[in-house]
């Protein structure tokens, strides 16, 4: 009873904080570090050169911590994409900058995680750009990918699941706050896997070779996010539901599937557009 105890109270602080954290921590680092491994050598090179001493798990929740001096940054992060939509529609789920009118010269980004990824990888590309702004871009980049790959960040119900009270392993509060449903999925069932990050690589290694996910097409943030939407509308619980064994049993599958997929998407992304060797140091 008492390590029951213990692991719940972990769980709650851990979700808890999670309200800023797609992912979680750990999520976020797992993604990236799922694509440190697949980088080509040039990749590599020029990911050493942007970040210096810091890796891309290193700065894989970065996004979230500028947020909170940058609130304009805020909506990046998702999109709320309507369940009974099949497919991503720009003008319908990615929101206009503000000030900006639908097709004005300034109508070029939008406020979505599907726009802003487009946009810093444009920008990491870029090799006319300062490497300071650069190596921004790829921090975005790096969070936003895996924020994509969370399903709770393109389903629009509820602001992503944040207004649907549930409860997580029969507790109904997380710290001082009502647990709800993206909490869920941003780190209770990922939390509940008690694994540190060394043997959650080992998992998603084995699954990615087993399942063959380095052979699924890679895609773009359109399709992931449309992805994303269907597997939340899979797994929505009703309001007061409670997201208890059998539903970790059920879905924790998916969880570390999207992880390994965001992962596996973030290192094509980076092999795709950092082909030439990093200037000299």
């Amino acid at each position: 009873m008492l390590k029951r105890q213990i692991v719940v109270l972990v769980l709650l602080a851990v979700v808890a904080a999670a309200r800023v954290h797609a992912w979680g921590g750990q999520g976020h680092r797992l993604v990236a570090l799922i694509a440190a491994e697949r980088l080509t050598p040039v990749a590599r090179q020029n990911v050493v050169w942007l970040l210096g001493p810091e890796t891309l798990a290193d700065v894989s929740s970065w996004a979230d911590r500028y947020v909170e001096g940058n609130q304009q940054t805020f909506y990046w992060h998702f999109l709320n994409i309507p369940p009974q939509a099949t497919s991503y529609d720009r003008d319908r789920d990615c929101p206009l900058q503000p000030g900006v009118t639908a097709g004005s010269r300034n109508d070029t980004w939008r406020d979505c995680a599907v726009d802003r990824i487009l946009y810093d990888k444009e920008r990491v590309a870029d090799t006319t750009l300062d490497r300071a702004d650069r190596a921004v871009a790829l921090k975005f980049l790096v969070h936003f990918i895996g924020d994509l790959h969370q399903p709770f960040h393109a389903l629009g119900v509820g602001r992503g699941g944040n207004d649907v009270p549930v409860s997580i392993f029969d507790e109904e509060y997380c710290g001082s706050n009502p647990c709800n449903m993206h909490w869920v999925w941003d780190s209770a069932l990922i939390t509940h896997r008690n694994l540190d990050d060394e043997k959650f690589m080992t998992e998603l290694r084995d699954q990615i070779e087993k399942n063959k996910w380095t052979a699924r097409p890679v895609g773009t943030p359109a399709d992931w996010a449309m992805q994303s939407h269907d597997l939340g509308n899979a797994a929505l619980l009703p309001p007061h539901g409670n997201a208890d064994e059998a539903y970790y049993r059920k879905h924790i599958p998916t969880v570390e599937e999207r992880l390994a997929l965001g992962g596996l998407r973030l290192a094509a992304v980076l092999n795709e557009i950092l082909t030439a060797p990093p200037p000299a140091r």
